[in-house]
């Protein structure tokens, strides 16, 4: 079940890619769905996505073919401050890594798909979550991006975009946890016709943290997703960080692994 729910997931991901950005362009052996005209700041609107690669390549040639997809970046990405790959087949993104490792500037991170598969480990009150207006959550969401990008005003206000996009391409609901009248964390539901939906953009207030409040509001846009009728609910989770293993306890299990490569535009300086 775990190989056809990754092959949905990488399938719903792909067209997701396509349906929020501004222009696409291809590249051997990918394509690139870019925003840099609204949203040049903004990470995850601007990707270049490998989704083929020769077999059989030796150590030297991988650090080859990564350098061909650094320089595509160049090309593709000049635009921006960053550069940024990904790849969603898993095979791929490990013999990617194996390249990226070689060259300067560039770093790679491994993201587990997680599918909602079973149970949490203990039951949690989320009576004081419910179901917000994008309006109505924007402040509170404006709070915690100023407080995690140290007060980047112009980042903010492109980050602030990225959810009206979606809602513009698919099916995106809103959930916030109030405490005395005040939303202190929240997350999302997105999806499209395809039967799968994904919660994204997990957040709670700083000073509000290790109170259960993303326990509760995860598992509400869980429950709310099965009685829409989703057959299949994913979050993503970086592999090496803490919120993964809270997923793990609230019963959703790996399904795949998906690549990301991070690095700085040539002639930028790494001090």
């Amino acid at each position: 079940m775990s190989e056809n729910e990754r092959r949905r997931v990488v399938q719903f991901l792909r067209a997701l890619d396509e349906a929020i950005c501004e222009r696409r362009e291809t590249f051997p052996g990918g394509a690139a769905t870019l925003s840099d005209n609204e949203l040049p700041a903004i990470l995850n609107m601007n990707l270049l996505r490998v989704e083929s690669m020769p077999d059989r390549l030796s150590l030297q040639e991988l650090e080859s073919e990564a350098e061909r997809i650094a320089g595509e970046t160049e090309r593709l990405q000049g635009r921006l401050a960053f550069r940024r790959v990904i790849t969603y087949d898993e095979e791929i993104g490990a013999r990617l890594a194996l390249g990226f490792e070689q060259l300067e500037h560039w770093q790679a991170e491994r993201v587990v798909l997680m599918a909602q598969h079973g149970r949490p480990d203990r039951v949690a009150d989320a009576g004081f979550v419910r179901e917000v207006a994008i309006d109505e959550l924007e402040p509170a969401r404006k709070r915690h991006l100023l407080d995690r990008s140290g007060g980047n005003e112009e980042l903010v206000r492109q980050e602030l975009v990225v959810p009206r996009r979606l809602a513009a391409a698919g099916e995106m609901r809103f959930f916030a946890a109030f405490v005395e009248g005040e939303i202190r964390s929240f997350c999302e539901l997105y999806s499209d016709d395809s039967g799968v939906a994904v919660v994204r953009s997990v957040a709670t207030l700083k000073s509000h943290r290790r109170a259960g409040l993303a326990r509760a509001t995860v598992l509400h846009a869980v429950r709310r997703s099965q009685a829409l009728g989703y057959e299949l609910t994913f979050l993503r989770a970086v592999h090496d960080d803490w919120p993964k293993n809270l997923y793990g306890e609230l019963g959703f299990d790996a399904i795949g692994m998906i690549y990301r490569f991070a690095g700085r535009p040539l002639g930028e300086s790494s001090t």
